[in-house]
């Protein structure tokens, strides 16, 4: 079965949808009764997913207001299409304070400054919407988003070790936040040497 593009997937969602297209149906089924607050704009990719020599695995984006104040702007719908592409270097401070200060928190294990990794980290997510907690595994499995991210991450990351396209660093860096189920999704990675938990933030 051939993978779907990430990049191609996400390119079919509009500046303002709160949900992607693929995912209404699942969506309209469950009604509330998921953790995920729709009245942010969807994405399960932070930095520059294309060319990163290493990728952050995590569950979902947590949840603040200003996620919510940049649905509703230009600005932030801007930002997110951007985003979207997999060609943006990580926030900073000026674009989005608490992701920036997220995604730092979670890099001081490399020691470097915070400027010189925003073009060789990026983040992937299994859920493309924002959450303070969630805890329904199964609806994930449901989510066309989830599972091309899933797939995107079986096929191509796997193939670019394969094909040694992995610098010094590890290609992969597994984090806390659904590691279990990254490491379950990406049982061959980790076999191989190429998937590592992170330390934690706190």
């Amino acid at each position: 079965m051939k993978t779907i593009d990430l990049f191609d997937f996400w390119s079919r969602i509009g500046p303002s949808d709160r949900v992607h297209p693929a995912d209404r149906d699942v969506f309209d089924r469950v009604k509330d009764s998921h953790g995920f607050d729709l009245q942010c704009l969807p994405c399960c990719l932070m930095g520059p997913l294309k060319t990163a020599p290493v990728v952050l695995l995590y569950l979902s984006f947590g949840l603040d207001d200003e996620d919510r104040v940049e649905a509703t702007s230009e600005r932030g719908q801007d930002r997110y299409m951007k985003m979207r592409l997999g060609t943006q270097p990580l926030p900073g401070p000026d674009e989005h304070r608490i992701a920036w200060k997220w995604w730092v928190s979670r890099t001081k294990c490399f020691g470097k400054n915070w400027q010189d990794l925003r073009t060789k980290i990026a983040v992937l997510e299994i859920a493309a919407y924002h959450s303070r907690t969630f805890k329904d595994v199964p609806l994930l499995a449901a989510l066309p988003s989830s599972r091309v991210s899933i797939d995107w991450a079986q096929a191509v990351l796997n193939c670019r070790r394969a094909r040694g396209r992995v610098p010094a660093v590890e290609r992969v860096l597994g984090a806390s936040t659904g590691a279990a189920i990254w490491t379950l999704a990406l049982r061959t990675a980790r076999n191989a040497g190429w998937l590592y938990a992170a330390p934690s933030a706190e």
